[in-house]
């Protein structure tokens, strides 16, 4: 990737649309986070399983956002074949299982202070840290996909820190398949960067998976969408209340951004419309 390039540079990410619609991220309190993360998602007639040890959370989120949009600014390929060994290292750290999957991965050479400042975290000496935590667990997702009896499996992304500082991610077939010719949603992470609380984060990740732009969503529950940020619903009426109104203060948050949602109903007859605007590029 140039130098010239800065984290703020990516100003949006394509991604594919399975792994955009799935509920791999969750909000919950530092320090509680659960193991035994596997989300099984359907679309376009593919039945896709996502695994890992530890659930990911907003930060893992907004990571992986800030890698696919640096890397899309390069569009950078690797594969099987590539010259570099670090490459060949990165593409077989995927575990890809078929070559079927498109033989390439899209790679970015970055460094940890860019990845940061992409995703809008802190830059303290904590963050660093944080950083490779979440890089960890993000490289430790796999994905299964089943379709038309074909069976593969990959993971999510491979990474490598060079001893000069910078840091080298693989992101699978798939994220090149929705960057060149396949099927794609837009997240904008300049909407993204303007909002503070985390359920307001996953919703706006998930809506942009969801609602076309410039277009509005059907009626939602707010208890649906609630089990997108913190998932099935509690069997305790006090908890579920609670989650119902962070879910309707996250919209509004979205709303401020230039979003415009509607509400009707109480309680657990709540549901809500949302119209999202057209990504502006400038």
């Amino acid at each position: 990737m140039r130098s010239d390039i800065r984290g703020k540079d990516a100003i949006y990410t394509i991604l594919d649309p399975a792994l955009a619609a799935a509920s791999l991220f969750r909000a919950y309190k530092y320090g509680e986070r659960p193991v035994g993360l596997a989300v099984e998602h359907r679309h376009d007639n593919s039945h896709f399983l996502f695994t890992c040890y530890e659930w990911l959370d907003v930060r893992d989120q907004s990571i992986l956002l800030a890698i696919v949009g640096l890397a899309g600014l390069g569009r950078d390929l690797i594969g099987a074949e590539s010259d570099s060994l670090i490459s060949r290292q990165l593409w077989s750290e995927l575990h890809p299982s078929r070559d079927a999957l498109g033989g390439s991965a899209l790679t970015l050479t970055t460094t940890c202070y860019q990845l940061l400042t992409a995703a809008n975290l802190p830059t303290r000496a904590g963050d660093y840290g944080r950083l490779k935590d979440s890089l960890y667990r993000l490289s430790q997702v796999g994905c299964r996909a089943r379709r038309d009896g074909y069976d593969w499996s990959m993971r999510l992304l491979s990474v490598a820190t060079a001893p000069n500082g910078e840091v080298l991610i693989a992101l699978n077939s798939r994220f090149v398949q929705a960057l060149f010719d396949g099927q794609y949603v837009k997240v904008c992470l300049k909407e993204r960067r303007m909002l503070d609380g985390d359920p307001a984060k996953l919703m706006h990740a998930w809506l942009s998976a969801t609602v076309h732009e410039n277009s509005e969503c059907y009626w939602t529950g707010l208890d649906t969408v609630s089990q997108r940020i913190w998932g099935p619903m509690s069997d305790n009426s006090a908890t579920q209340r609670w989650r119902r109104a962070q879910s309707r203060k996250a919209l509004v948050e979205i709303s401020e951004i230039g979003w415009r949602v509607k509400f009707r109903g109480e309680g657990i007859r709540s549901h809500f419309r949302i119209y999202r605007p057209r990504i502006k590029s400038d």
